[in-house]
Parts: C-alpha cells; sequence; structure tokens
C-alpha cells in the first residue's frame, strides 16, 4: 500500500487533471476496476474540497476500512470534510455561530431609530436672504 501511495502522489503534484489519478488510486488500493463513477466521485470531492485534502482523506479511508463500503462517497465525504474543518478552524467557526443575539440586537436598533424624530441637516454656507 505505501508504494502505491506514494506513486500517486508523485503523479498528483504535477498533473492538471487529478480526478483519475486519484480515482485509479481509489481502485487500486480497493483492487476494483477504474469506472465513470469513481472519477466522479473524485472529482466531487476534489471540487470541494481540493486534491490533497482528497488523496489523504482516501489514505485514512482505506486505512480504516480494509473492505470496499458499498456507498464510498458519504464516507469520504465525511473524512474530507472533517479534514477540512480542522485545517480551517479559525475561519470556520463563524459561520457556524448562531445569528438570533445580532438579529435581537439589531432589530431593537431599528425600533429605537424608529422612535427618533429625524430632523433635517442645517444648510450651512448658504444665504437665506430671498432678495
Amino acid at each position: 500500500m505505501e508504494n502505491t501511495v506514494e506513486f500517486y502522489y508523485e503523479k498528483l503534484k504535477t498533473t492538471t487533471n487529478p480526478g483519475p489519478i486519484l480515482a485509479a488510486m481509489l481502485c487500486s488500493l480497493y483492487d476494483i476496476e477504474v469506472t465513470r463513477s469513481e472519477i466522479m466521485l473524485c472529482n466531487r470531492l476534489i471540487k470541494t474540497f481540493g486534491r490533497f485534502n482528497t488523496f489523504f482523506s482516501i489514505v485514512d479511508m482505506v486505512g480504516s476500512c480494509p473492505e470496499k463500503p458499498t456507498e464510498m462517497f458519504p464516507y469520504l465525504y465525511t473524512i474530507c470534510k472533517r479534514k477540512f474543518e480542522q485545517a480551517h478552524s479559525g475561519t470556520m467557526v463563524p459561520s457556524q455561530e448562531s445569528l438570533d443575539a445580532f438579529i435581537k440586537n439589531l432589530s431593537k436598533e431599528i425600533e429605537a431609530n424608529s422612535r427618533k424624530k429625524l430632523k433635517p441637516p442645517l444648510p450651512e454656507g448658504l444665504d437665506n436672504d430671498t432678495k
């Protein structure tokens, strides 16, 4: 397995089309034939998580599940997502926070501002004489 992973890693670094390479690695590690569905699976994961995150997720999946799972996409997607969140934990946290408190504060500000009567600004430097 180590030689296979190293071989495909070297190919992955220089290729412009990583989908078929990762699909070939996945299929060779599970000893199955490469089909269009595996290539599409790898391309979807690469588009979302990147080539190297997908590569190491495949290695993790093969290491933790030596038998080919019946549905590979949910399994690989979960591993890729976990790896991505670990790598980007600081940037992902704000997007996962609840906005309820922010919305309540914003609603209070809107309500407080709607009660105030707005005064138009005084014209400065304009001549009020009508001659």
